[in-house]
């Protein structure tokens, strides 16, 4: 056994010394993607693994935990499919050619009934080597998910890290075309480089139960970014909801709509409609490792212009650099009403610009979480110290804000 020891080359030790994935068994009904038939799990590169179960058109597919991450380059996911991928997994940008210019995890274009689910899972980007130099160009398109055209996808569980871009893009595709029947929910998307999740042209979109935090790179460098390109797209009928939107390096939701206006005659197209409601929005305008204040901007909420059918009730405005919110009007001679909103802290005042108090608002009673720690099972949870105003001042009589009150046991 020496003598043949002493023959092999370092590369078979290499080998002998890999672990072997010992993959959880699919459940029952799926695919299992580290087993494909000619393109199994490789841990230097797992494209055709993931690619070759997407493409199989398998009702469901299954991503199993093996132990290394699931090194990828672009996938377009398939129409009337579910992915799950097991708690555990994490699913990270290949370095090389295929992220040099662009480049994104998953794309889903002009597809249906798409759902990609992983509580516990991971999707992960290389900022560091993109912003390295060459061979990588820059760019603030890397994302970690785009949507285009699409529609009843749901994004479910996810924790997104790094993108090069945004964590999740929700894009037009062209002109005319929107997505239609989008559901975000359960996910945390944390040190995207542009926006944590940019909504472009979308109808009947619901943002449920998201964390978005840290971002900062490239403008704009916010929480939620609706930013429709062209008159012919659409902001209709969304729900931001139960969501913390923090530590964003200029602002917490904005809505630059500029592009819904036409050249000539500066009317809008669609009007927008939807409504943000049970969020906490804190300390945006600041950078989470330090930079200090972006002085023009740091708002909570920023609208561009009075958005007539967006209703903003329930949520918290708190130590925002800016304005908790923010209007910029637009030849419009009345106020946007904020409703059962508690505000504290925000350097540039409660309410600016064509923003006004409505029915319930709190402006005088300071909201104390018990842990501002995304990893503390009581992250952003009131505290039972706050006042009742908050703890019980929301339209339906419950709190205010993304999460509720702590018990005092788990202060």
């Amino acid at each position: 056994m020496t003598k043949i020891l002493a023959h092999l080359t370092p590369a078979v030790f290499l080998l002998f010394s890999l672990p072997a994935p010992a993959a959880t068994p699919a459940p029952a009904g799926y695919l299992d993607a580290s087993k494909m038939p000619g393109a199994p799990f490789d841990s230097q590169d797992a494209t055709a693994a993931l690619k070759s179960a997407i493409q199989s058109r398998a009702a469901k597919v299954w991503v199993p935990n093996m132990g290394v991450p699931w090194l990828i380059d672009t996938i377009w996911l398939t129409s009337n499919q579910e992915i799950l991928l097991e708690n555990g997994v994490v699913i990270e940008s290949r370095p090389g050619k295929a992220f040099h210019v662009d480049g994104q995890l998953f794309k889903i274009a002009s597809q249906k009934n798409v759902t990609l689910k992983g509580y516990g899972a991971t999707l992960k980007m290389r900022r560091d080597l993109f912003a390295s130099g060459k061979p990588y160009k820059r760019s603030e398109h890397r994302h970690a998910i785009v949507v285009y055209a699409s529609r009843n996808v749901k994004l479910l569980g996810l924790t997104i890290k790094d993108a090069g871009g945004d964590g999740i893009m929700v894009g037009g595709m062209t002109h005319t075309s929107y997505n239609k029947g989008v559901l975000i929910k359960d996910v945390l998307i944390t040190n995207a480089y542009r926006n944590a999740i940019s909504i472009i042209s979308a109808e009947d979109l619901t943002i449920d139960n998201a964390v978005l935090i840290n971002t900062n790179g490239t403008s704009p460098q916010v929480g939620l970014d609706f930013e429709p390109d062209h008159e012919k797209q659409r902001i209709v009928n969304f729900a931001v909801r139960n969501c913390i939107i923090m530590n964003n390096k200029r602002l917490g939701i904005c809505f630059p709509v500029s592009g819904l206006l036409t050249a000539s005659d500066r009317e809008r197209g669609l009007p927008i409609r939807g409504v943000i409601e049970n969020c906490t929005i804190y300390n945006n305008g600041f950078h989470a490792w330090g930079g200090g204040v972006d002085k023009k901007w740091g708002d909570g909420l920023f609208m561009k212009w009075h958005l007539d059918d967006v209703t903003v009730k329930n949520n918290l405005f708190v130590h925002n650099a800016g304005a908790g919110f923010l209007v910029d009007g637009y030849a419009i001679d009345h106020l946007h009403k904020a409703s059962f909103c508690a505000f504290w802290g925000n350097k540039h005042g409660t309410l600016a610009g064509q923003a006004g108090p409505g029915k319930g608002i709190v402006t005088d009673a300071r909201p104390v979480f018990v842990s501002t720690d995304p990893a503390n099972p009581n992250f952003m949870h009131l505290s039972p110290k706050t006042s009742t105003r908050i703890t019980r001042g929301s339209s339906t009589g419950s709190f205010i804000g993304a999460r509720p009150v702590a018990s005092r046991t788990s202060k």
